[in-house]
């Protein structure tokens, strides 16, 4: 069936995938990665339906057609089509085992693990991608001996593994079989699987065709193929310098591998993209860089780009990068202080100034891109579109030289910016459950009150020795408290005013029954903002509220804009 918007798709059983068309793992796209876990749930799955008398779907194979003559990319469904491709050469090799079966033995070899190419001769009807290929085509040879095969790759290892799961597959549905009959017991199962093993068979016209309805039906690895798709088209252009482009991809993901984030090289592009070309979702990567970047040279230019950036981009989330050897000191804490928060819409901001920006003026971009991601925490506007919007073009700006210094920079972000009377407002009454983010604006303000230079790029310090105190606990005793209302101890529990800084030694010794019994520990305690606390004769929300805005009067100068 085909529609207008250049899809063809039908339902067809899996191994008539197979027999019905000649695919290809693109060149580039992700190794074999099946576990045993995961073939064997595949022949479970299967053997359970067939036994019911049930058909049985598998999901979605989305392949692209480039041509009649030509075979149909794989986007999705590579590992289902490869384990079933070895479930049929165990098939085979077991009859030719057995010496029984030699018609079936023809048609699978003929019909549904090859196709005849008149001047070539037997042409596979799976080829897999440029790492796999010739270990499978070895592998799925006739009658081949599977323990004289040498793996080289880890992908290697789990095509052998799933082939060897196979031959024990086969062995098992044939155990109590007269010799005689095994051909048909395994008959019944090729039928099984070209007619009752279902799939929806998708061909796109174009790659971004294909993605948008690999989106559309299979949510789920969505942004690792957007990545897939990225690679293949890119390899494609870049012709005879592939083994180039392979340098320059391979070399990028050696670069994230220091990331923590499972979606690292979606999250490396579309950041790059954001802040090189223009602003983009997560879901547009793929139609982007295919629109924009076209032919071999382009191909080959932007794939070092990628190269090279990456390392900058890695260096943005490492502090002691040596990317920062010729920096002051003072951007290593600085960045440290800004990955604390690790606001995702400024990344591709910091990326483009630790590209563009002289080393001072970095230091006082990422300075003001602190206290920005600060303030912007506090009054809650993290995620708004527009800010993402304006941090999106800024990054634009910096990197192709138009705004190069910090003022500039600030001047450009001036919508966005948090004043510092709506920031004193927002944090007098700001409450605070992450205890991590607490203990950072307390020792921040403490550091600021005591005058220390540059006290909130200060992140570090040991948290066994400085713990956290709720002076209105989080479990007060019963009758103690009064002051606190039933129906306002949650909303107090974890304001800022009521949470202060206290050694470890003082914080476990201190009773928690009422605040005339913490009073005398607060009073000796090393920190000037919790001393303060005990100059109060009791604890009420009016304390509370007071210490709060004295706190956001110093928070406007610890964090400034």
């Amino acid at each position: 069936m085909a529609d207008d918007k250049g899809f063809e798709f039908e339902s067809v059983g899996l191994a008539s995938v197979l027999a019905g068309n000649v695919l290809q793992i693109p060149p580039h796209q992700r190794d074999y990665a099946w576990t045993a876990d995961k073939v064997q749930q595949l022949f479970s799955d299967l053997a359970t339906a067939k036994d019911s008398n049930l058909d049985y779907f598998l999901g979605t194979i989305v392949t692209i057609k480039k041509g009649d003559q030509k075979p149909l990319d794989v986007v999705d469904g590579q590992q289902r089509l490869t384990t079933t491709y070895l479930m049929i050469c165990a098939i085979r090799d077991y009859l030719v085992k057995i010496d029984r079966g030699n018609d079936a033995v023809r048609n699978i070899e003929g019909t549904i693990l090859n196709t005849i190419d008149r001047r070539t001769g037997d042409r596979p009807r799976l080829t897999l991608n440029t790492d796999d290929r010739e270990f499978f085509r070895a592998l799925t040879k006739k009658s081949v001996n599977l323990n004289e095969l040498k793996p080289t790759r880890d992908s290697h290892d789990l095509l052998l593994e799933a082939a060897k799961l196979a031959a024990k597959w086969v062995t098992k549905v044939t155990a109590i079989t007269d010799i005689n009959s095994v051909p048909d017991v395994l008959n019944r199962w090729l039928d099984y699987l070209e007619q009752d093993a279902q799939v929806v068979l998708l061909k796109a016209s174009n790659g971004a065709r294909a993605f948008k309805m690999f989106e559309t039906l299979n949510d789920r690895g969505l942004r690792t193929s957007q990545a897939d798709l990225v690679k293949s088209y890119l390899f494609g252009e870049a012709g005879e310098h592939l083994d180039e482009a392979q340098v320059c991809w391979s070399t990028m993901l050696e670069n994230l591998q220091e990331i923590e984030d499972d979606e690292k090289s979606l999250t490396f592009l579309r950041h790059l993209v954001i802040a090189t070309k223009k602003f983009v979702r997560a879901d547009e990567i793929y139609q982007v860089i295919q629109d924009s970047v076209r032919g071999q040279s382009a191909s080959i230019t932007f794939l070092n780009e990628i190269k090279r950036h990456s390392a900058t981009y890695v260096a943005t989330f490492r502090p002691h990068s040596d990317h920062w050897s010729t920096y002051p000191p003072a951007v290593r804490r600085a960045l440290e202080a800004f990955n604390f928060f690790d606001l995702k819409p400024m990344r591709p901001l910091i990326f483009a100034v630790a590209e563009r920006f002289p080393p001072q003026e970095a230091v006082s971009a990422i300075s003001f891109m602190l206290s920005l991601s600060v303030r912007l925490v506090i009054a809650a506007q993290t995620r708004t579109g527009s800010n993402e919007q304006a941090f999106a073009s800024a990054a634009l700006k910096v990197f192709a030289r138009e705004i190069e210094t910090s003022n500039a920079l600030k001047s450009a972000l001036s919508k966005v910016v948090i004043s510092d009377a709506e920031f004193e407002q927002e944090f007098s009454t700001a409450k605070v459950s992450n205890a991590k983010l607490a203990r950072y604006y307390l020792r921040t303000l403490e550091a600021s009150s005591a005058g220390e230079a540059e006290p909130q790029f200060v992140v570090n310090w040991d948290e066994t020795a400085i713990t956290l105190e709720h002076v209105f606990p989080k479990s007060p005793s019963d009758n103690e408290w009064l002051d606190f209302r039933e129906d306002n101890r949650r909303l107090y529990k974890t304001r800022l005013g009521n949470l202060c800084l206290l050694q470890m030694t003082t914080n476990s010794t201190m009773p928690n029954d009422s605040y005339a019994a913490k009073r005398p520990f607060l009073k000796q305690s090393g920190y000037k903002l919790t001393q303060s606390i005990a100059q109060n004769e009791k604890w009420s929300p009016d304390e509370i509220e007071a210490r709060q805005r004295e706190m956001a009067k110093l928070a406007v100068k610890a964090w400034p804009i």
